[in-house]
């Protein structure tokens, strides 16, 4: 089978290497999608580093058939069912998963970093993950794969009570804004904006749900308190990782606003100024968000199964897994929403 190997920050290598063996309790699963998140993109470039394993197979977000298993499949699942895989195996020990935030777990092992991730033909699912998939059978493999960014999504909304909120502000509509958008109109969301330099990306907010879109500049915030007729927002998510997409929205928000760092920022360029006391009379709270819980993953499955959110056209360009470095590039060149490695070589 083939696999998209990086040895070191930048170099990959496309190899033939056997279908991964099976040990007692594993399953396989034969690539039907597998998709380029940022993250990946900071891992091949070198500028992420931390819980990074070379050599490493990229591809955290991915959807396979599972065509063997070495022991008996968890309740509900056969071989040949379609599945995405939740990626993060944690400990259950540390101080993190005791206070039930096993999403950041100190410990945990992930699909694309310490296990070979869906940038290959076929995945090994050890025994200790195989709870991971859920079954997803009659949707497109592309559509399944998407699973795994929109749970991150929705745990972020939840960490800002989104579900409760009068207006939300996304910021950045590249496709994790978009999926925060859809997402946030899926749970019943009055008010949506979104902010982002694309027009073409604003079109796309619009039709995913956004009722007032915007290009950064002068009077963004005013249009923002005019819309929400004078209150401002009351959550707002972060979802590009550049400081000129949180600092000047902070006069948009209303009293009690709760805000979402949810993108990844780049090392070094991670400083955030805010006035520490608009944060303490206003009663602002600010959080992060990392992954999902398993949980988080199995609702989102269910949204995107029974078609309440429609997902199929974030992924907007595949490339063979003999191009991985392109579609790596293409995705880091961001004019695609989504853009997918063809994983499974017919």
């Amino acid at each position: 089978m083939k696999q998209a190997v990086l040895s070191a920050p930048l170099q990959m290598d496309v190899i033939d290497v056997p279908v991964p063996e099976l040990e007692a309790g594993d399953c396989l699963l034969r690539v039907e999608s597998a998709l380029v998140c940022g993250t990946d993109i900071r891992i091949y470039e070198g500028t992420k580093k931390k819980n990074v394993s070379y050599p490493t197979v990229m591809g955290h977000e991915f959807a396979g058939t599972i065509t063997e298993c070495n022991g008996e499949l968890p309740e509900g699942l056969s071989v040949g069912d379609l599945v995405a895989v939740y990626p993060l195996v944690s400990c259950g020990e540390c101080v993190a998963c005791t206070r039930g935030k096993a999403n950041i777990c100190r410990n945990r092992l992930a699909f694309g970093y310490q296990f070979p991730g869906g940038f290959a033909e076929y995945v090994r699912v050890p025994a200790a993950a195989v709870q991971n998939m859920v079954k997803v059978n009659g949707i497109q493999p592309n559509s399944a794969a998407v699973i795994e960014p929109l749970s991150c999504a929705y745990n972020g909304l939840k960490l800002i009570d989104a579900a409760d909120a009068q207006a939300l502000l996304v910021t950045g509509c590249g496709p994790l804004g978009l999926m925060h958008i859809r997402l946030a109109k899926a749970i019943g969301v009055q008010q949506i904006i979104a902010v982002d330099p694309s027009e073409e990306r604003l079109k796309v907010a619009a039709a995913s749900g956004a009722q007032l879109t915007l290009a950064p500049g002068d009077g963004v915030v005013e249009s923002i308190r005019d819309f929400t007729d004078g209150a401002g927002v009351d959550a707002m998510v972060v979802a590009v990782g550049r400081a000129d997409a949180f600092e000047p929205y902070l006069g948009a928000l209303a009293p009690g606003a709760k805000v979402n760092l949810f993108a990844g920022f780049p090392t070094g360029k991670d400083t955030l100024q805010l006035s520490a006391n608009e944060v303490h009379y206003n009663e602002y709270v600010l959080v992060g968000s990392s992954s999902c819980h398993l949980s988080d993953f199995q609702y989102v499955a269910s949204l995107v199964a029974d078609g309440t959110l429609e997902v199929e056209d974030l992924v907007t360009t595949t490339f063979s897994i003999d191009d991985t470095v392109g579609a790596i590039e293409a995705a880091k060149a961001g004019r695609d929403l989504r853009v997918g490695v063809a994983a499974r070589i017919s």
